[in-house]
């Protein structure tokens, strides 16, 4: 069944390249601004709250990818608020769950502190996964808050596959 969504992994990846691109920050306060609040709305998170939002933005990358090529998602965009609700959803979806390598481009992953985030490039035979990460910016104003990673698979709780 992952295949069905091969072509959705590959291009929410483009679409979370080209978000990096566009060197988004967090502005008028910390986990809001303009890009962030697409990501917000596309996750049908409230705007009046403050949210850490890396697992909307994975969501918004790939509810982009799905829409465009005519495809639901297997996922609700709740279930991707946080890494808690990403492996609450897990348990009942067991066959997303990966466990072994290979880690495809566009594998969703929650690490062991329930971060979120997508990985950018396959890994094979290595322990270190080359990701995008969105929430980066630590309440540090003017920062980057998309950026490109290099994370250790012994770091994950958990990887997901559609």
């Amino acid at each position: 069944m992952s295949e069905y969504y091969d072509d959705v992994r590959s291009l929410a990846v483009d679409v979370a390249l080209i978000e990096v691109a566009k060197h988004v920050k967090e502005v008028g306060g910390q986990n809001r601004g303009p890009e962030i609040d697409k990501y917000l709305k596309s996750a049908n998170a409230s705007l009046e709250k403050e949210y850490g939002w890396c697992g909307m933005f994975v969501y918004y990358c790939f509810s982009q990818a799905a829409k465009s090529l005519g495809k639901i998602l297997p996922i609700r965009s709740g279930q991707m608020w946080s890494g808690q609700k990403v492996k609450t959803w897990s348990l009942s979806n067991p066959d997303k769950i990966v466990y072994t390598s290979p880690i495809l481009r566009g594998d969703i992953y929650v690490m062991n502190s329930y971060h979120v985030g997508m990985v950018v490039e396959d890994m094979t035979d290595s322990s270190i996964m080359k990701t995008v990460d969105g929430n980066q910016s630590f309440a540090d104003s003017g920062k980057e808050s998309l950026k490109l990673r290099t994370r250790n698979f012994a770091d994950m709780r958990l990887i997901i596959r559609f």
